[in-house]
């Protein structure tokens, strides 16, 4: 279940995902039913964070002129019009964000000197069914992989530790999100695959926020497993951070 919200926005700074992330939590809020429902995403209670995975991920997507970019490395100017894409297993989530997506009094809404005008398109998305055991994906956004000691992992380069830690995100996603793990290992077959290098900032515990570097890959790629593990991972996305704008997955062809 997705939803893709189309907004005219000339230019987006170059951490765009954190300021999405605000404008999800702030769609959220917007009504008593989101309100309620971020609490429960985000929060244990007052004072602690909910660190749960969580069951949605989010894309956002544009067209960019690259001159500018060069002159101007804080700013995208944007040459199509940005595209939100929203995607949950929970139905009653997708309509929470739904209703405040479509919510005037969040808009315009503004992060610093960017800014958000209400929507000019927001329609859900029709997902491919999986009823078979192999699926191409192609990535919405950059997928990373990390091990344990947050080394970033490249399928066309860590062969077997990639196929692991793969594994791994898969499995502890689907233990979170529906109470049992992987039902088959899965098997990872890149197709066009490339590095993507991303600056994302993250706030820990109550520090002011620092800015980092991913090192994640995009792309097409191939995937086989159960079909229900790989009908979550289409709704879900797959690897670190996916509700920080990584990770989200569109079905190319199914087999």
């Amino acid at each position: 279940m997705r939803l893709r919200v189309q907004f005219a926005i000339e230019r987006v700074p170059l951490l765009y995902r954190n300021a999405f992330m605000s404008f999800l939590k702030e769609a959220l809020k917007a009504t008593p039913s989101g309100s309620h429902r971020f609490f429960r995403l985000f929060h244990f209670d007052q004072k602690r964070s909910n660190k749960a995975p969580k069951p949605f991920c989010f894309a956002v997507r544009f067209v960019h002129d690259l001159k500018s970019f060069q002159e101007n490395k804080e700013w995208f100017v944007l040459k199509s019009p940005l595209s939100l894409y929203f995607s949950t297993v929970d139905p009653s989530l997708l309509v929470d964000f739904y209703n405040g997506v479509i919510s005037k009094q969040i808009y315009p809404f503004e992060k610093g000197e960017f800014s958000i005008p209400y929507p000019e398109v927001v329609v859900p998305l029709r997902e491919k069914r999986i009823t078979g055991n192999t699926v191409m994906f192609r990535t919405l956004s950059p997928v990373l992989i990390e091990d344990a000691q947050g080394k970033p992992l490249l399928p066309d380069r860590d062969g077997e530790r990639f196929a692991r830690e793969f594994n791994y995100y898969a499995d502890a996603l689907l233990w979170g999100i529906r109470g049992n793990g992987l039902r088959e290992k899965l098997v990872f077959q890149p197709f066009r695959i490339k590095k993507e290098v991303v600056k994302h900032a993250i706030r820990e515990r109550e520090e002011t926020s620092r800015i980092y570097t991913f090192t994640c890959f995009s792309g097409q790629f191939v995937l086989r497993g159960n079909p229900a593990d790989l009908e979550y991972i289409q709704a879900l996305g797959i690897g670190r951070r996916r509700s920080q704008g990584f990770g989200m997955l569109e079905v190319v062809w199914v087999e």
